[in-house]
């Protein structure tokens, strides 16, 4: 008889542990969920380098060396960092300028642009880019369709900001 309330207050005793450490599992796997829709919020707002998925929003018409991108759906904004090869860079300066007159502007950093332009931003002690503002025509594709483009100062990369005009 003492054998079998030893045994019972075993069982008893284990499946208790066992109980309370399936409980911790869950709430920790819950936790565990809650950190993954965070990271999953967080990487969507992340900054994309695929070329291929922005040009199934935007027209590239040269080939980029260097590409950064932010979607933001809710504004239906893009915001492109693209840095073309001189030639190219020099070819859609000439384009642009063809469509209409270029204008001196500022711009802020960000801090998913190039390290070589939030180095440049940091020189000006102010975080703002200098560069020549263009038509961004040649970029366009619906429902992109207003923007500009903006040639960092001393450099081949690119602002592009597009936004949809529709609403």
């Amino acid at each position: 008889m003492h054998w079998f309330v030893a045994g019972s207050l075993s069982t008893l005793l284990f499946c208790s542990v066992l109980a309370a450490s399936c409980s911790r599992t869950n709430k920790n796997s819950n936790s565990d969920s809650h950190n993954s829709s965070n990271t999953a919020v967080e990487n969507s707002n992340a900054a994309k380098t695929n070329v291929e998925e922005l040009g199934l929003l935007v027209t590239i018409p040269y080939e980029a060396e260097d590409i950064v991108w932010k979607e933001d759906a809710a504004h239906k904004k893009i915001t492109a960092v693209l840095r073309f090869s001189p030639e190219d860079a020099n070819k859609i300066t000439a384009d642009a300028t063809a469509r209409q007159a270029p204008q001196n502007v500022t711009l802020s950093s960000s801090s998913w642009f190039p390290a070589e332009l939030i180095a440049q931003s940091e020189m000006t002690g102010d975080d703002q880019l200098h560069g020549t503002a263009y038509a961004a025509d040649a970029f366009y594709q619906e429902p992109y369709t207003t923007g500009r483009l903006v040639r960092v100062e001393g450099t081949d990369y690119f602002v592009l900001e597009l936004t949809s005009a529709q609403k």
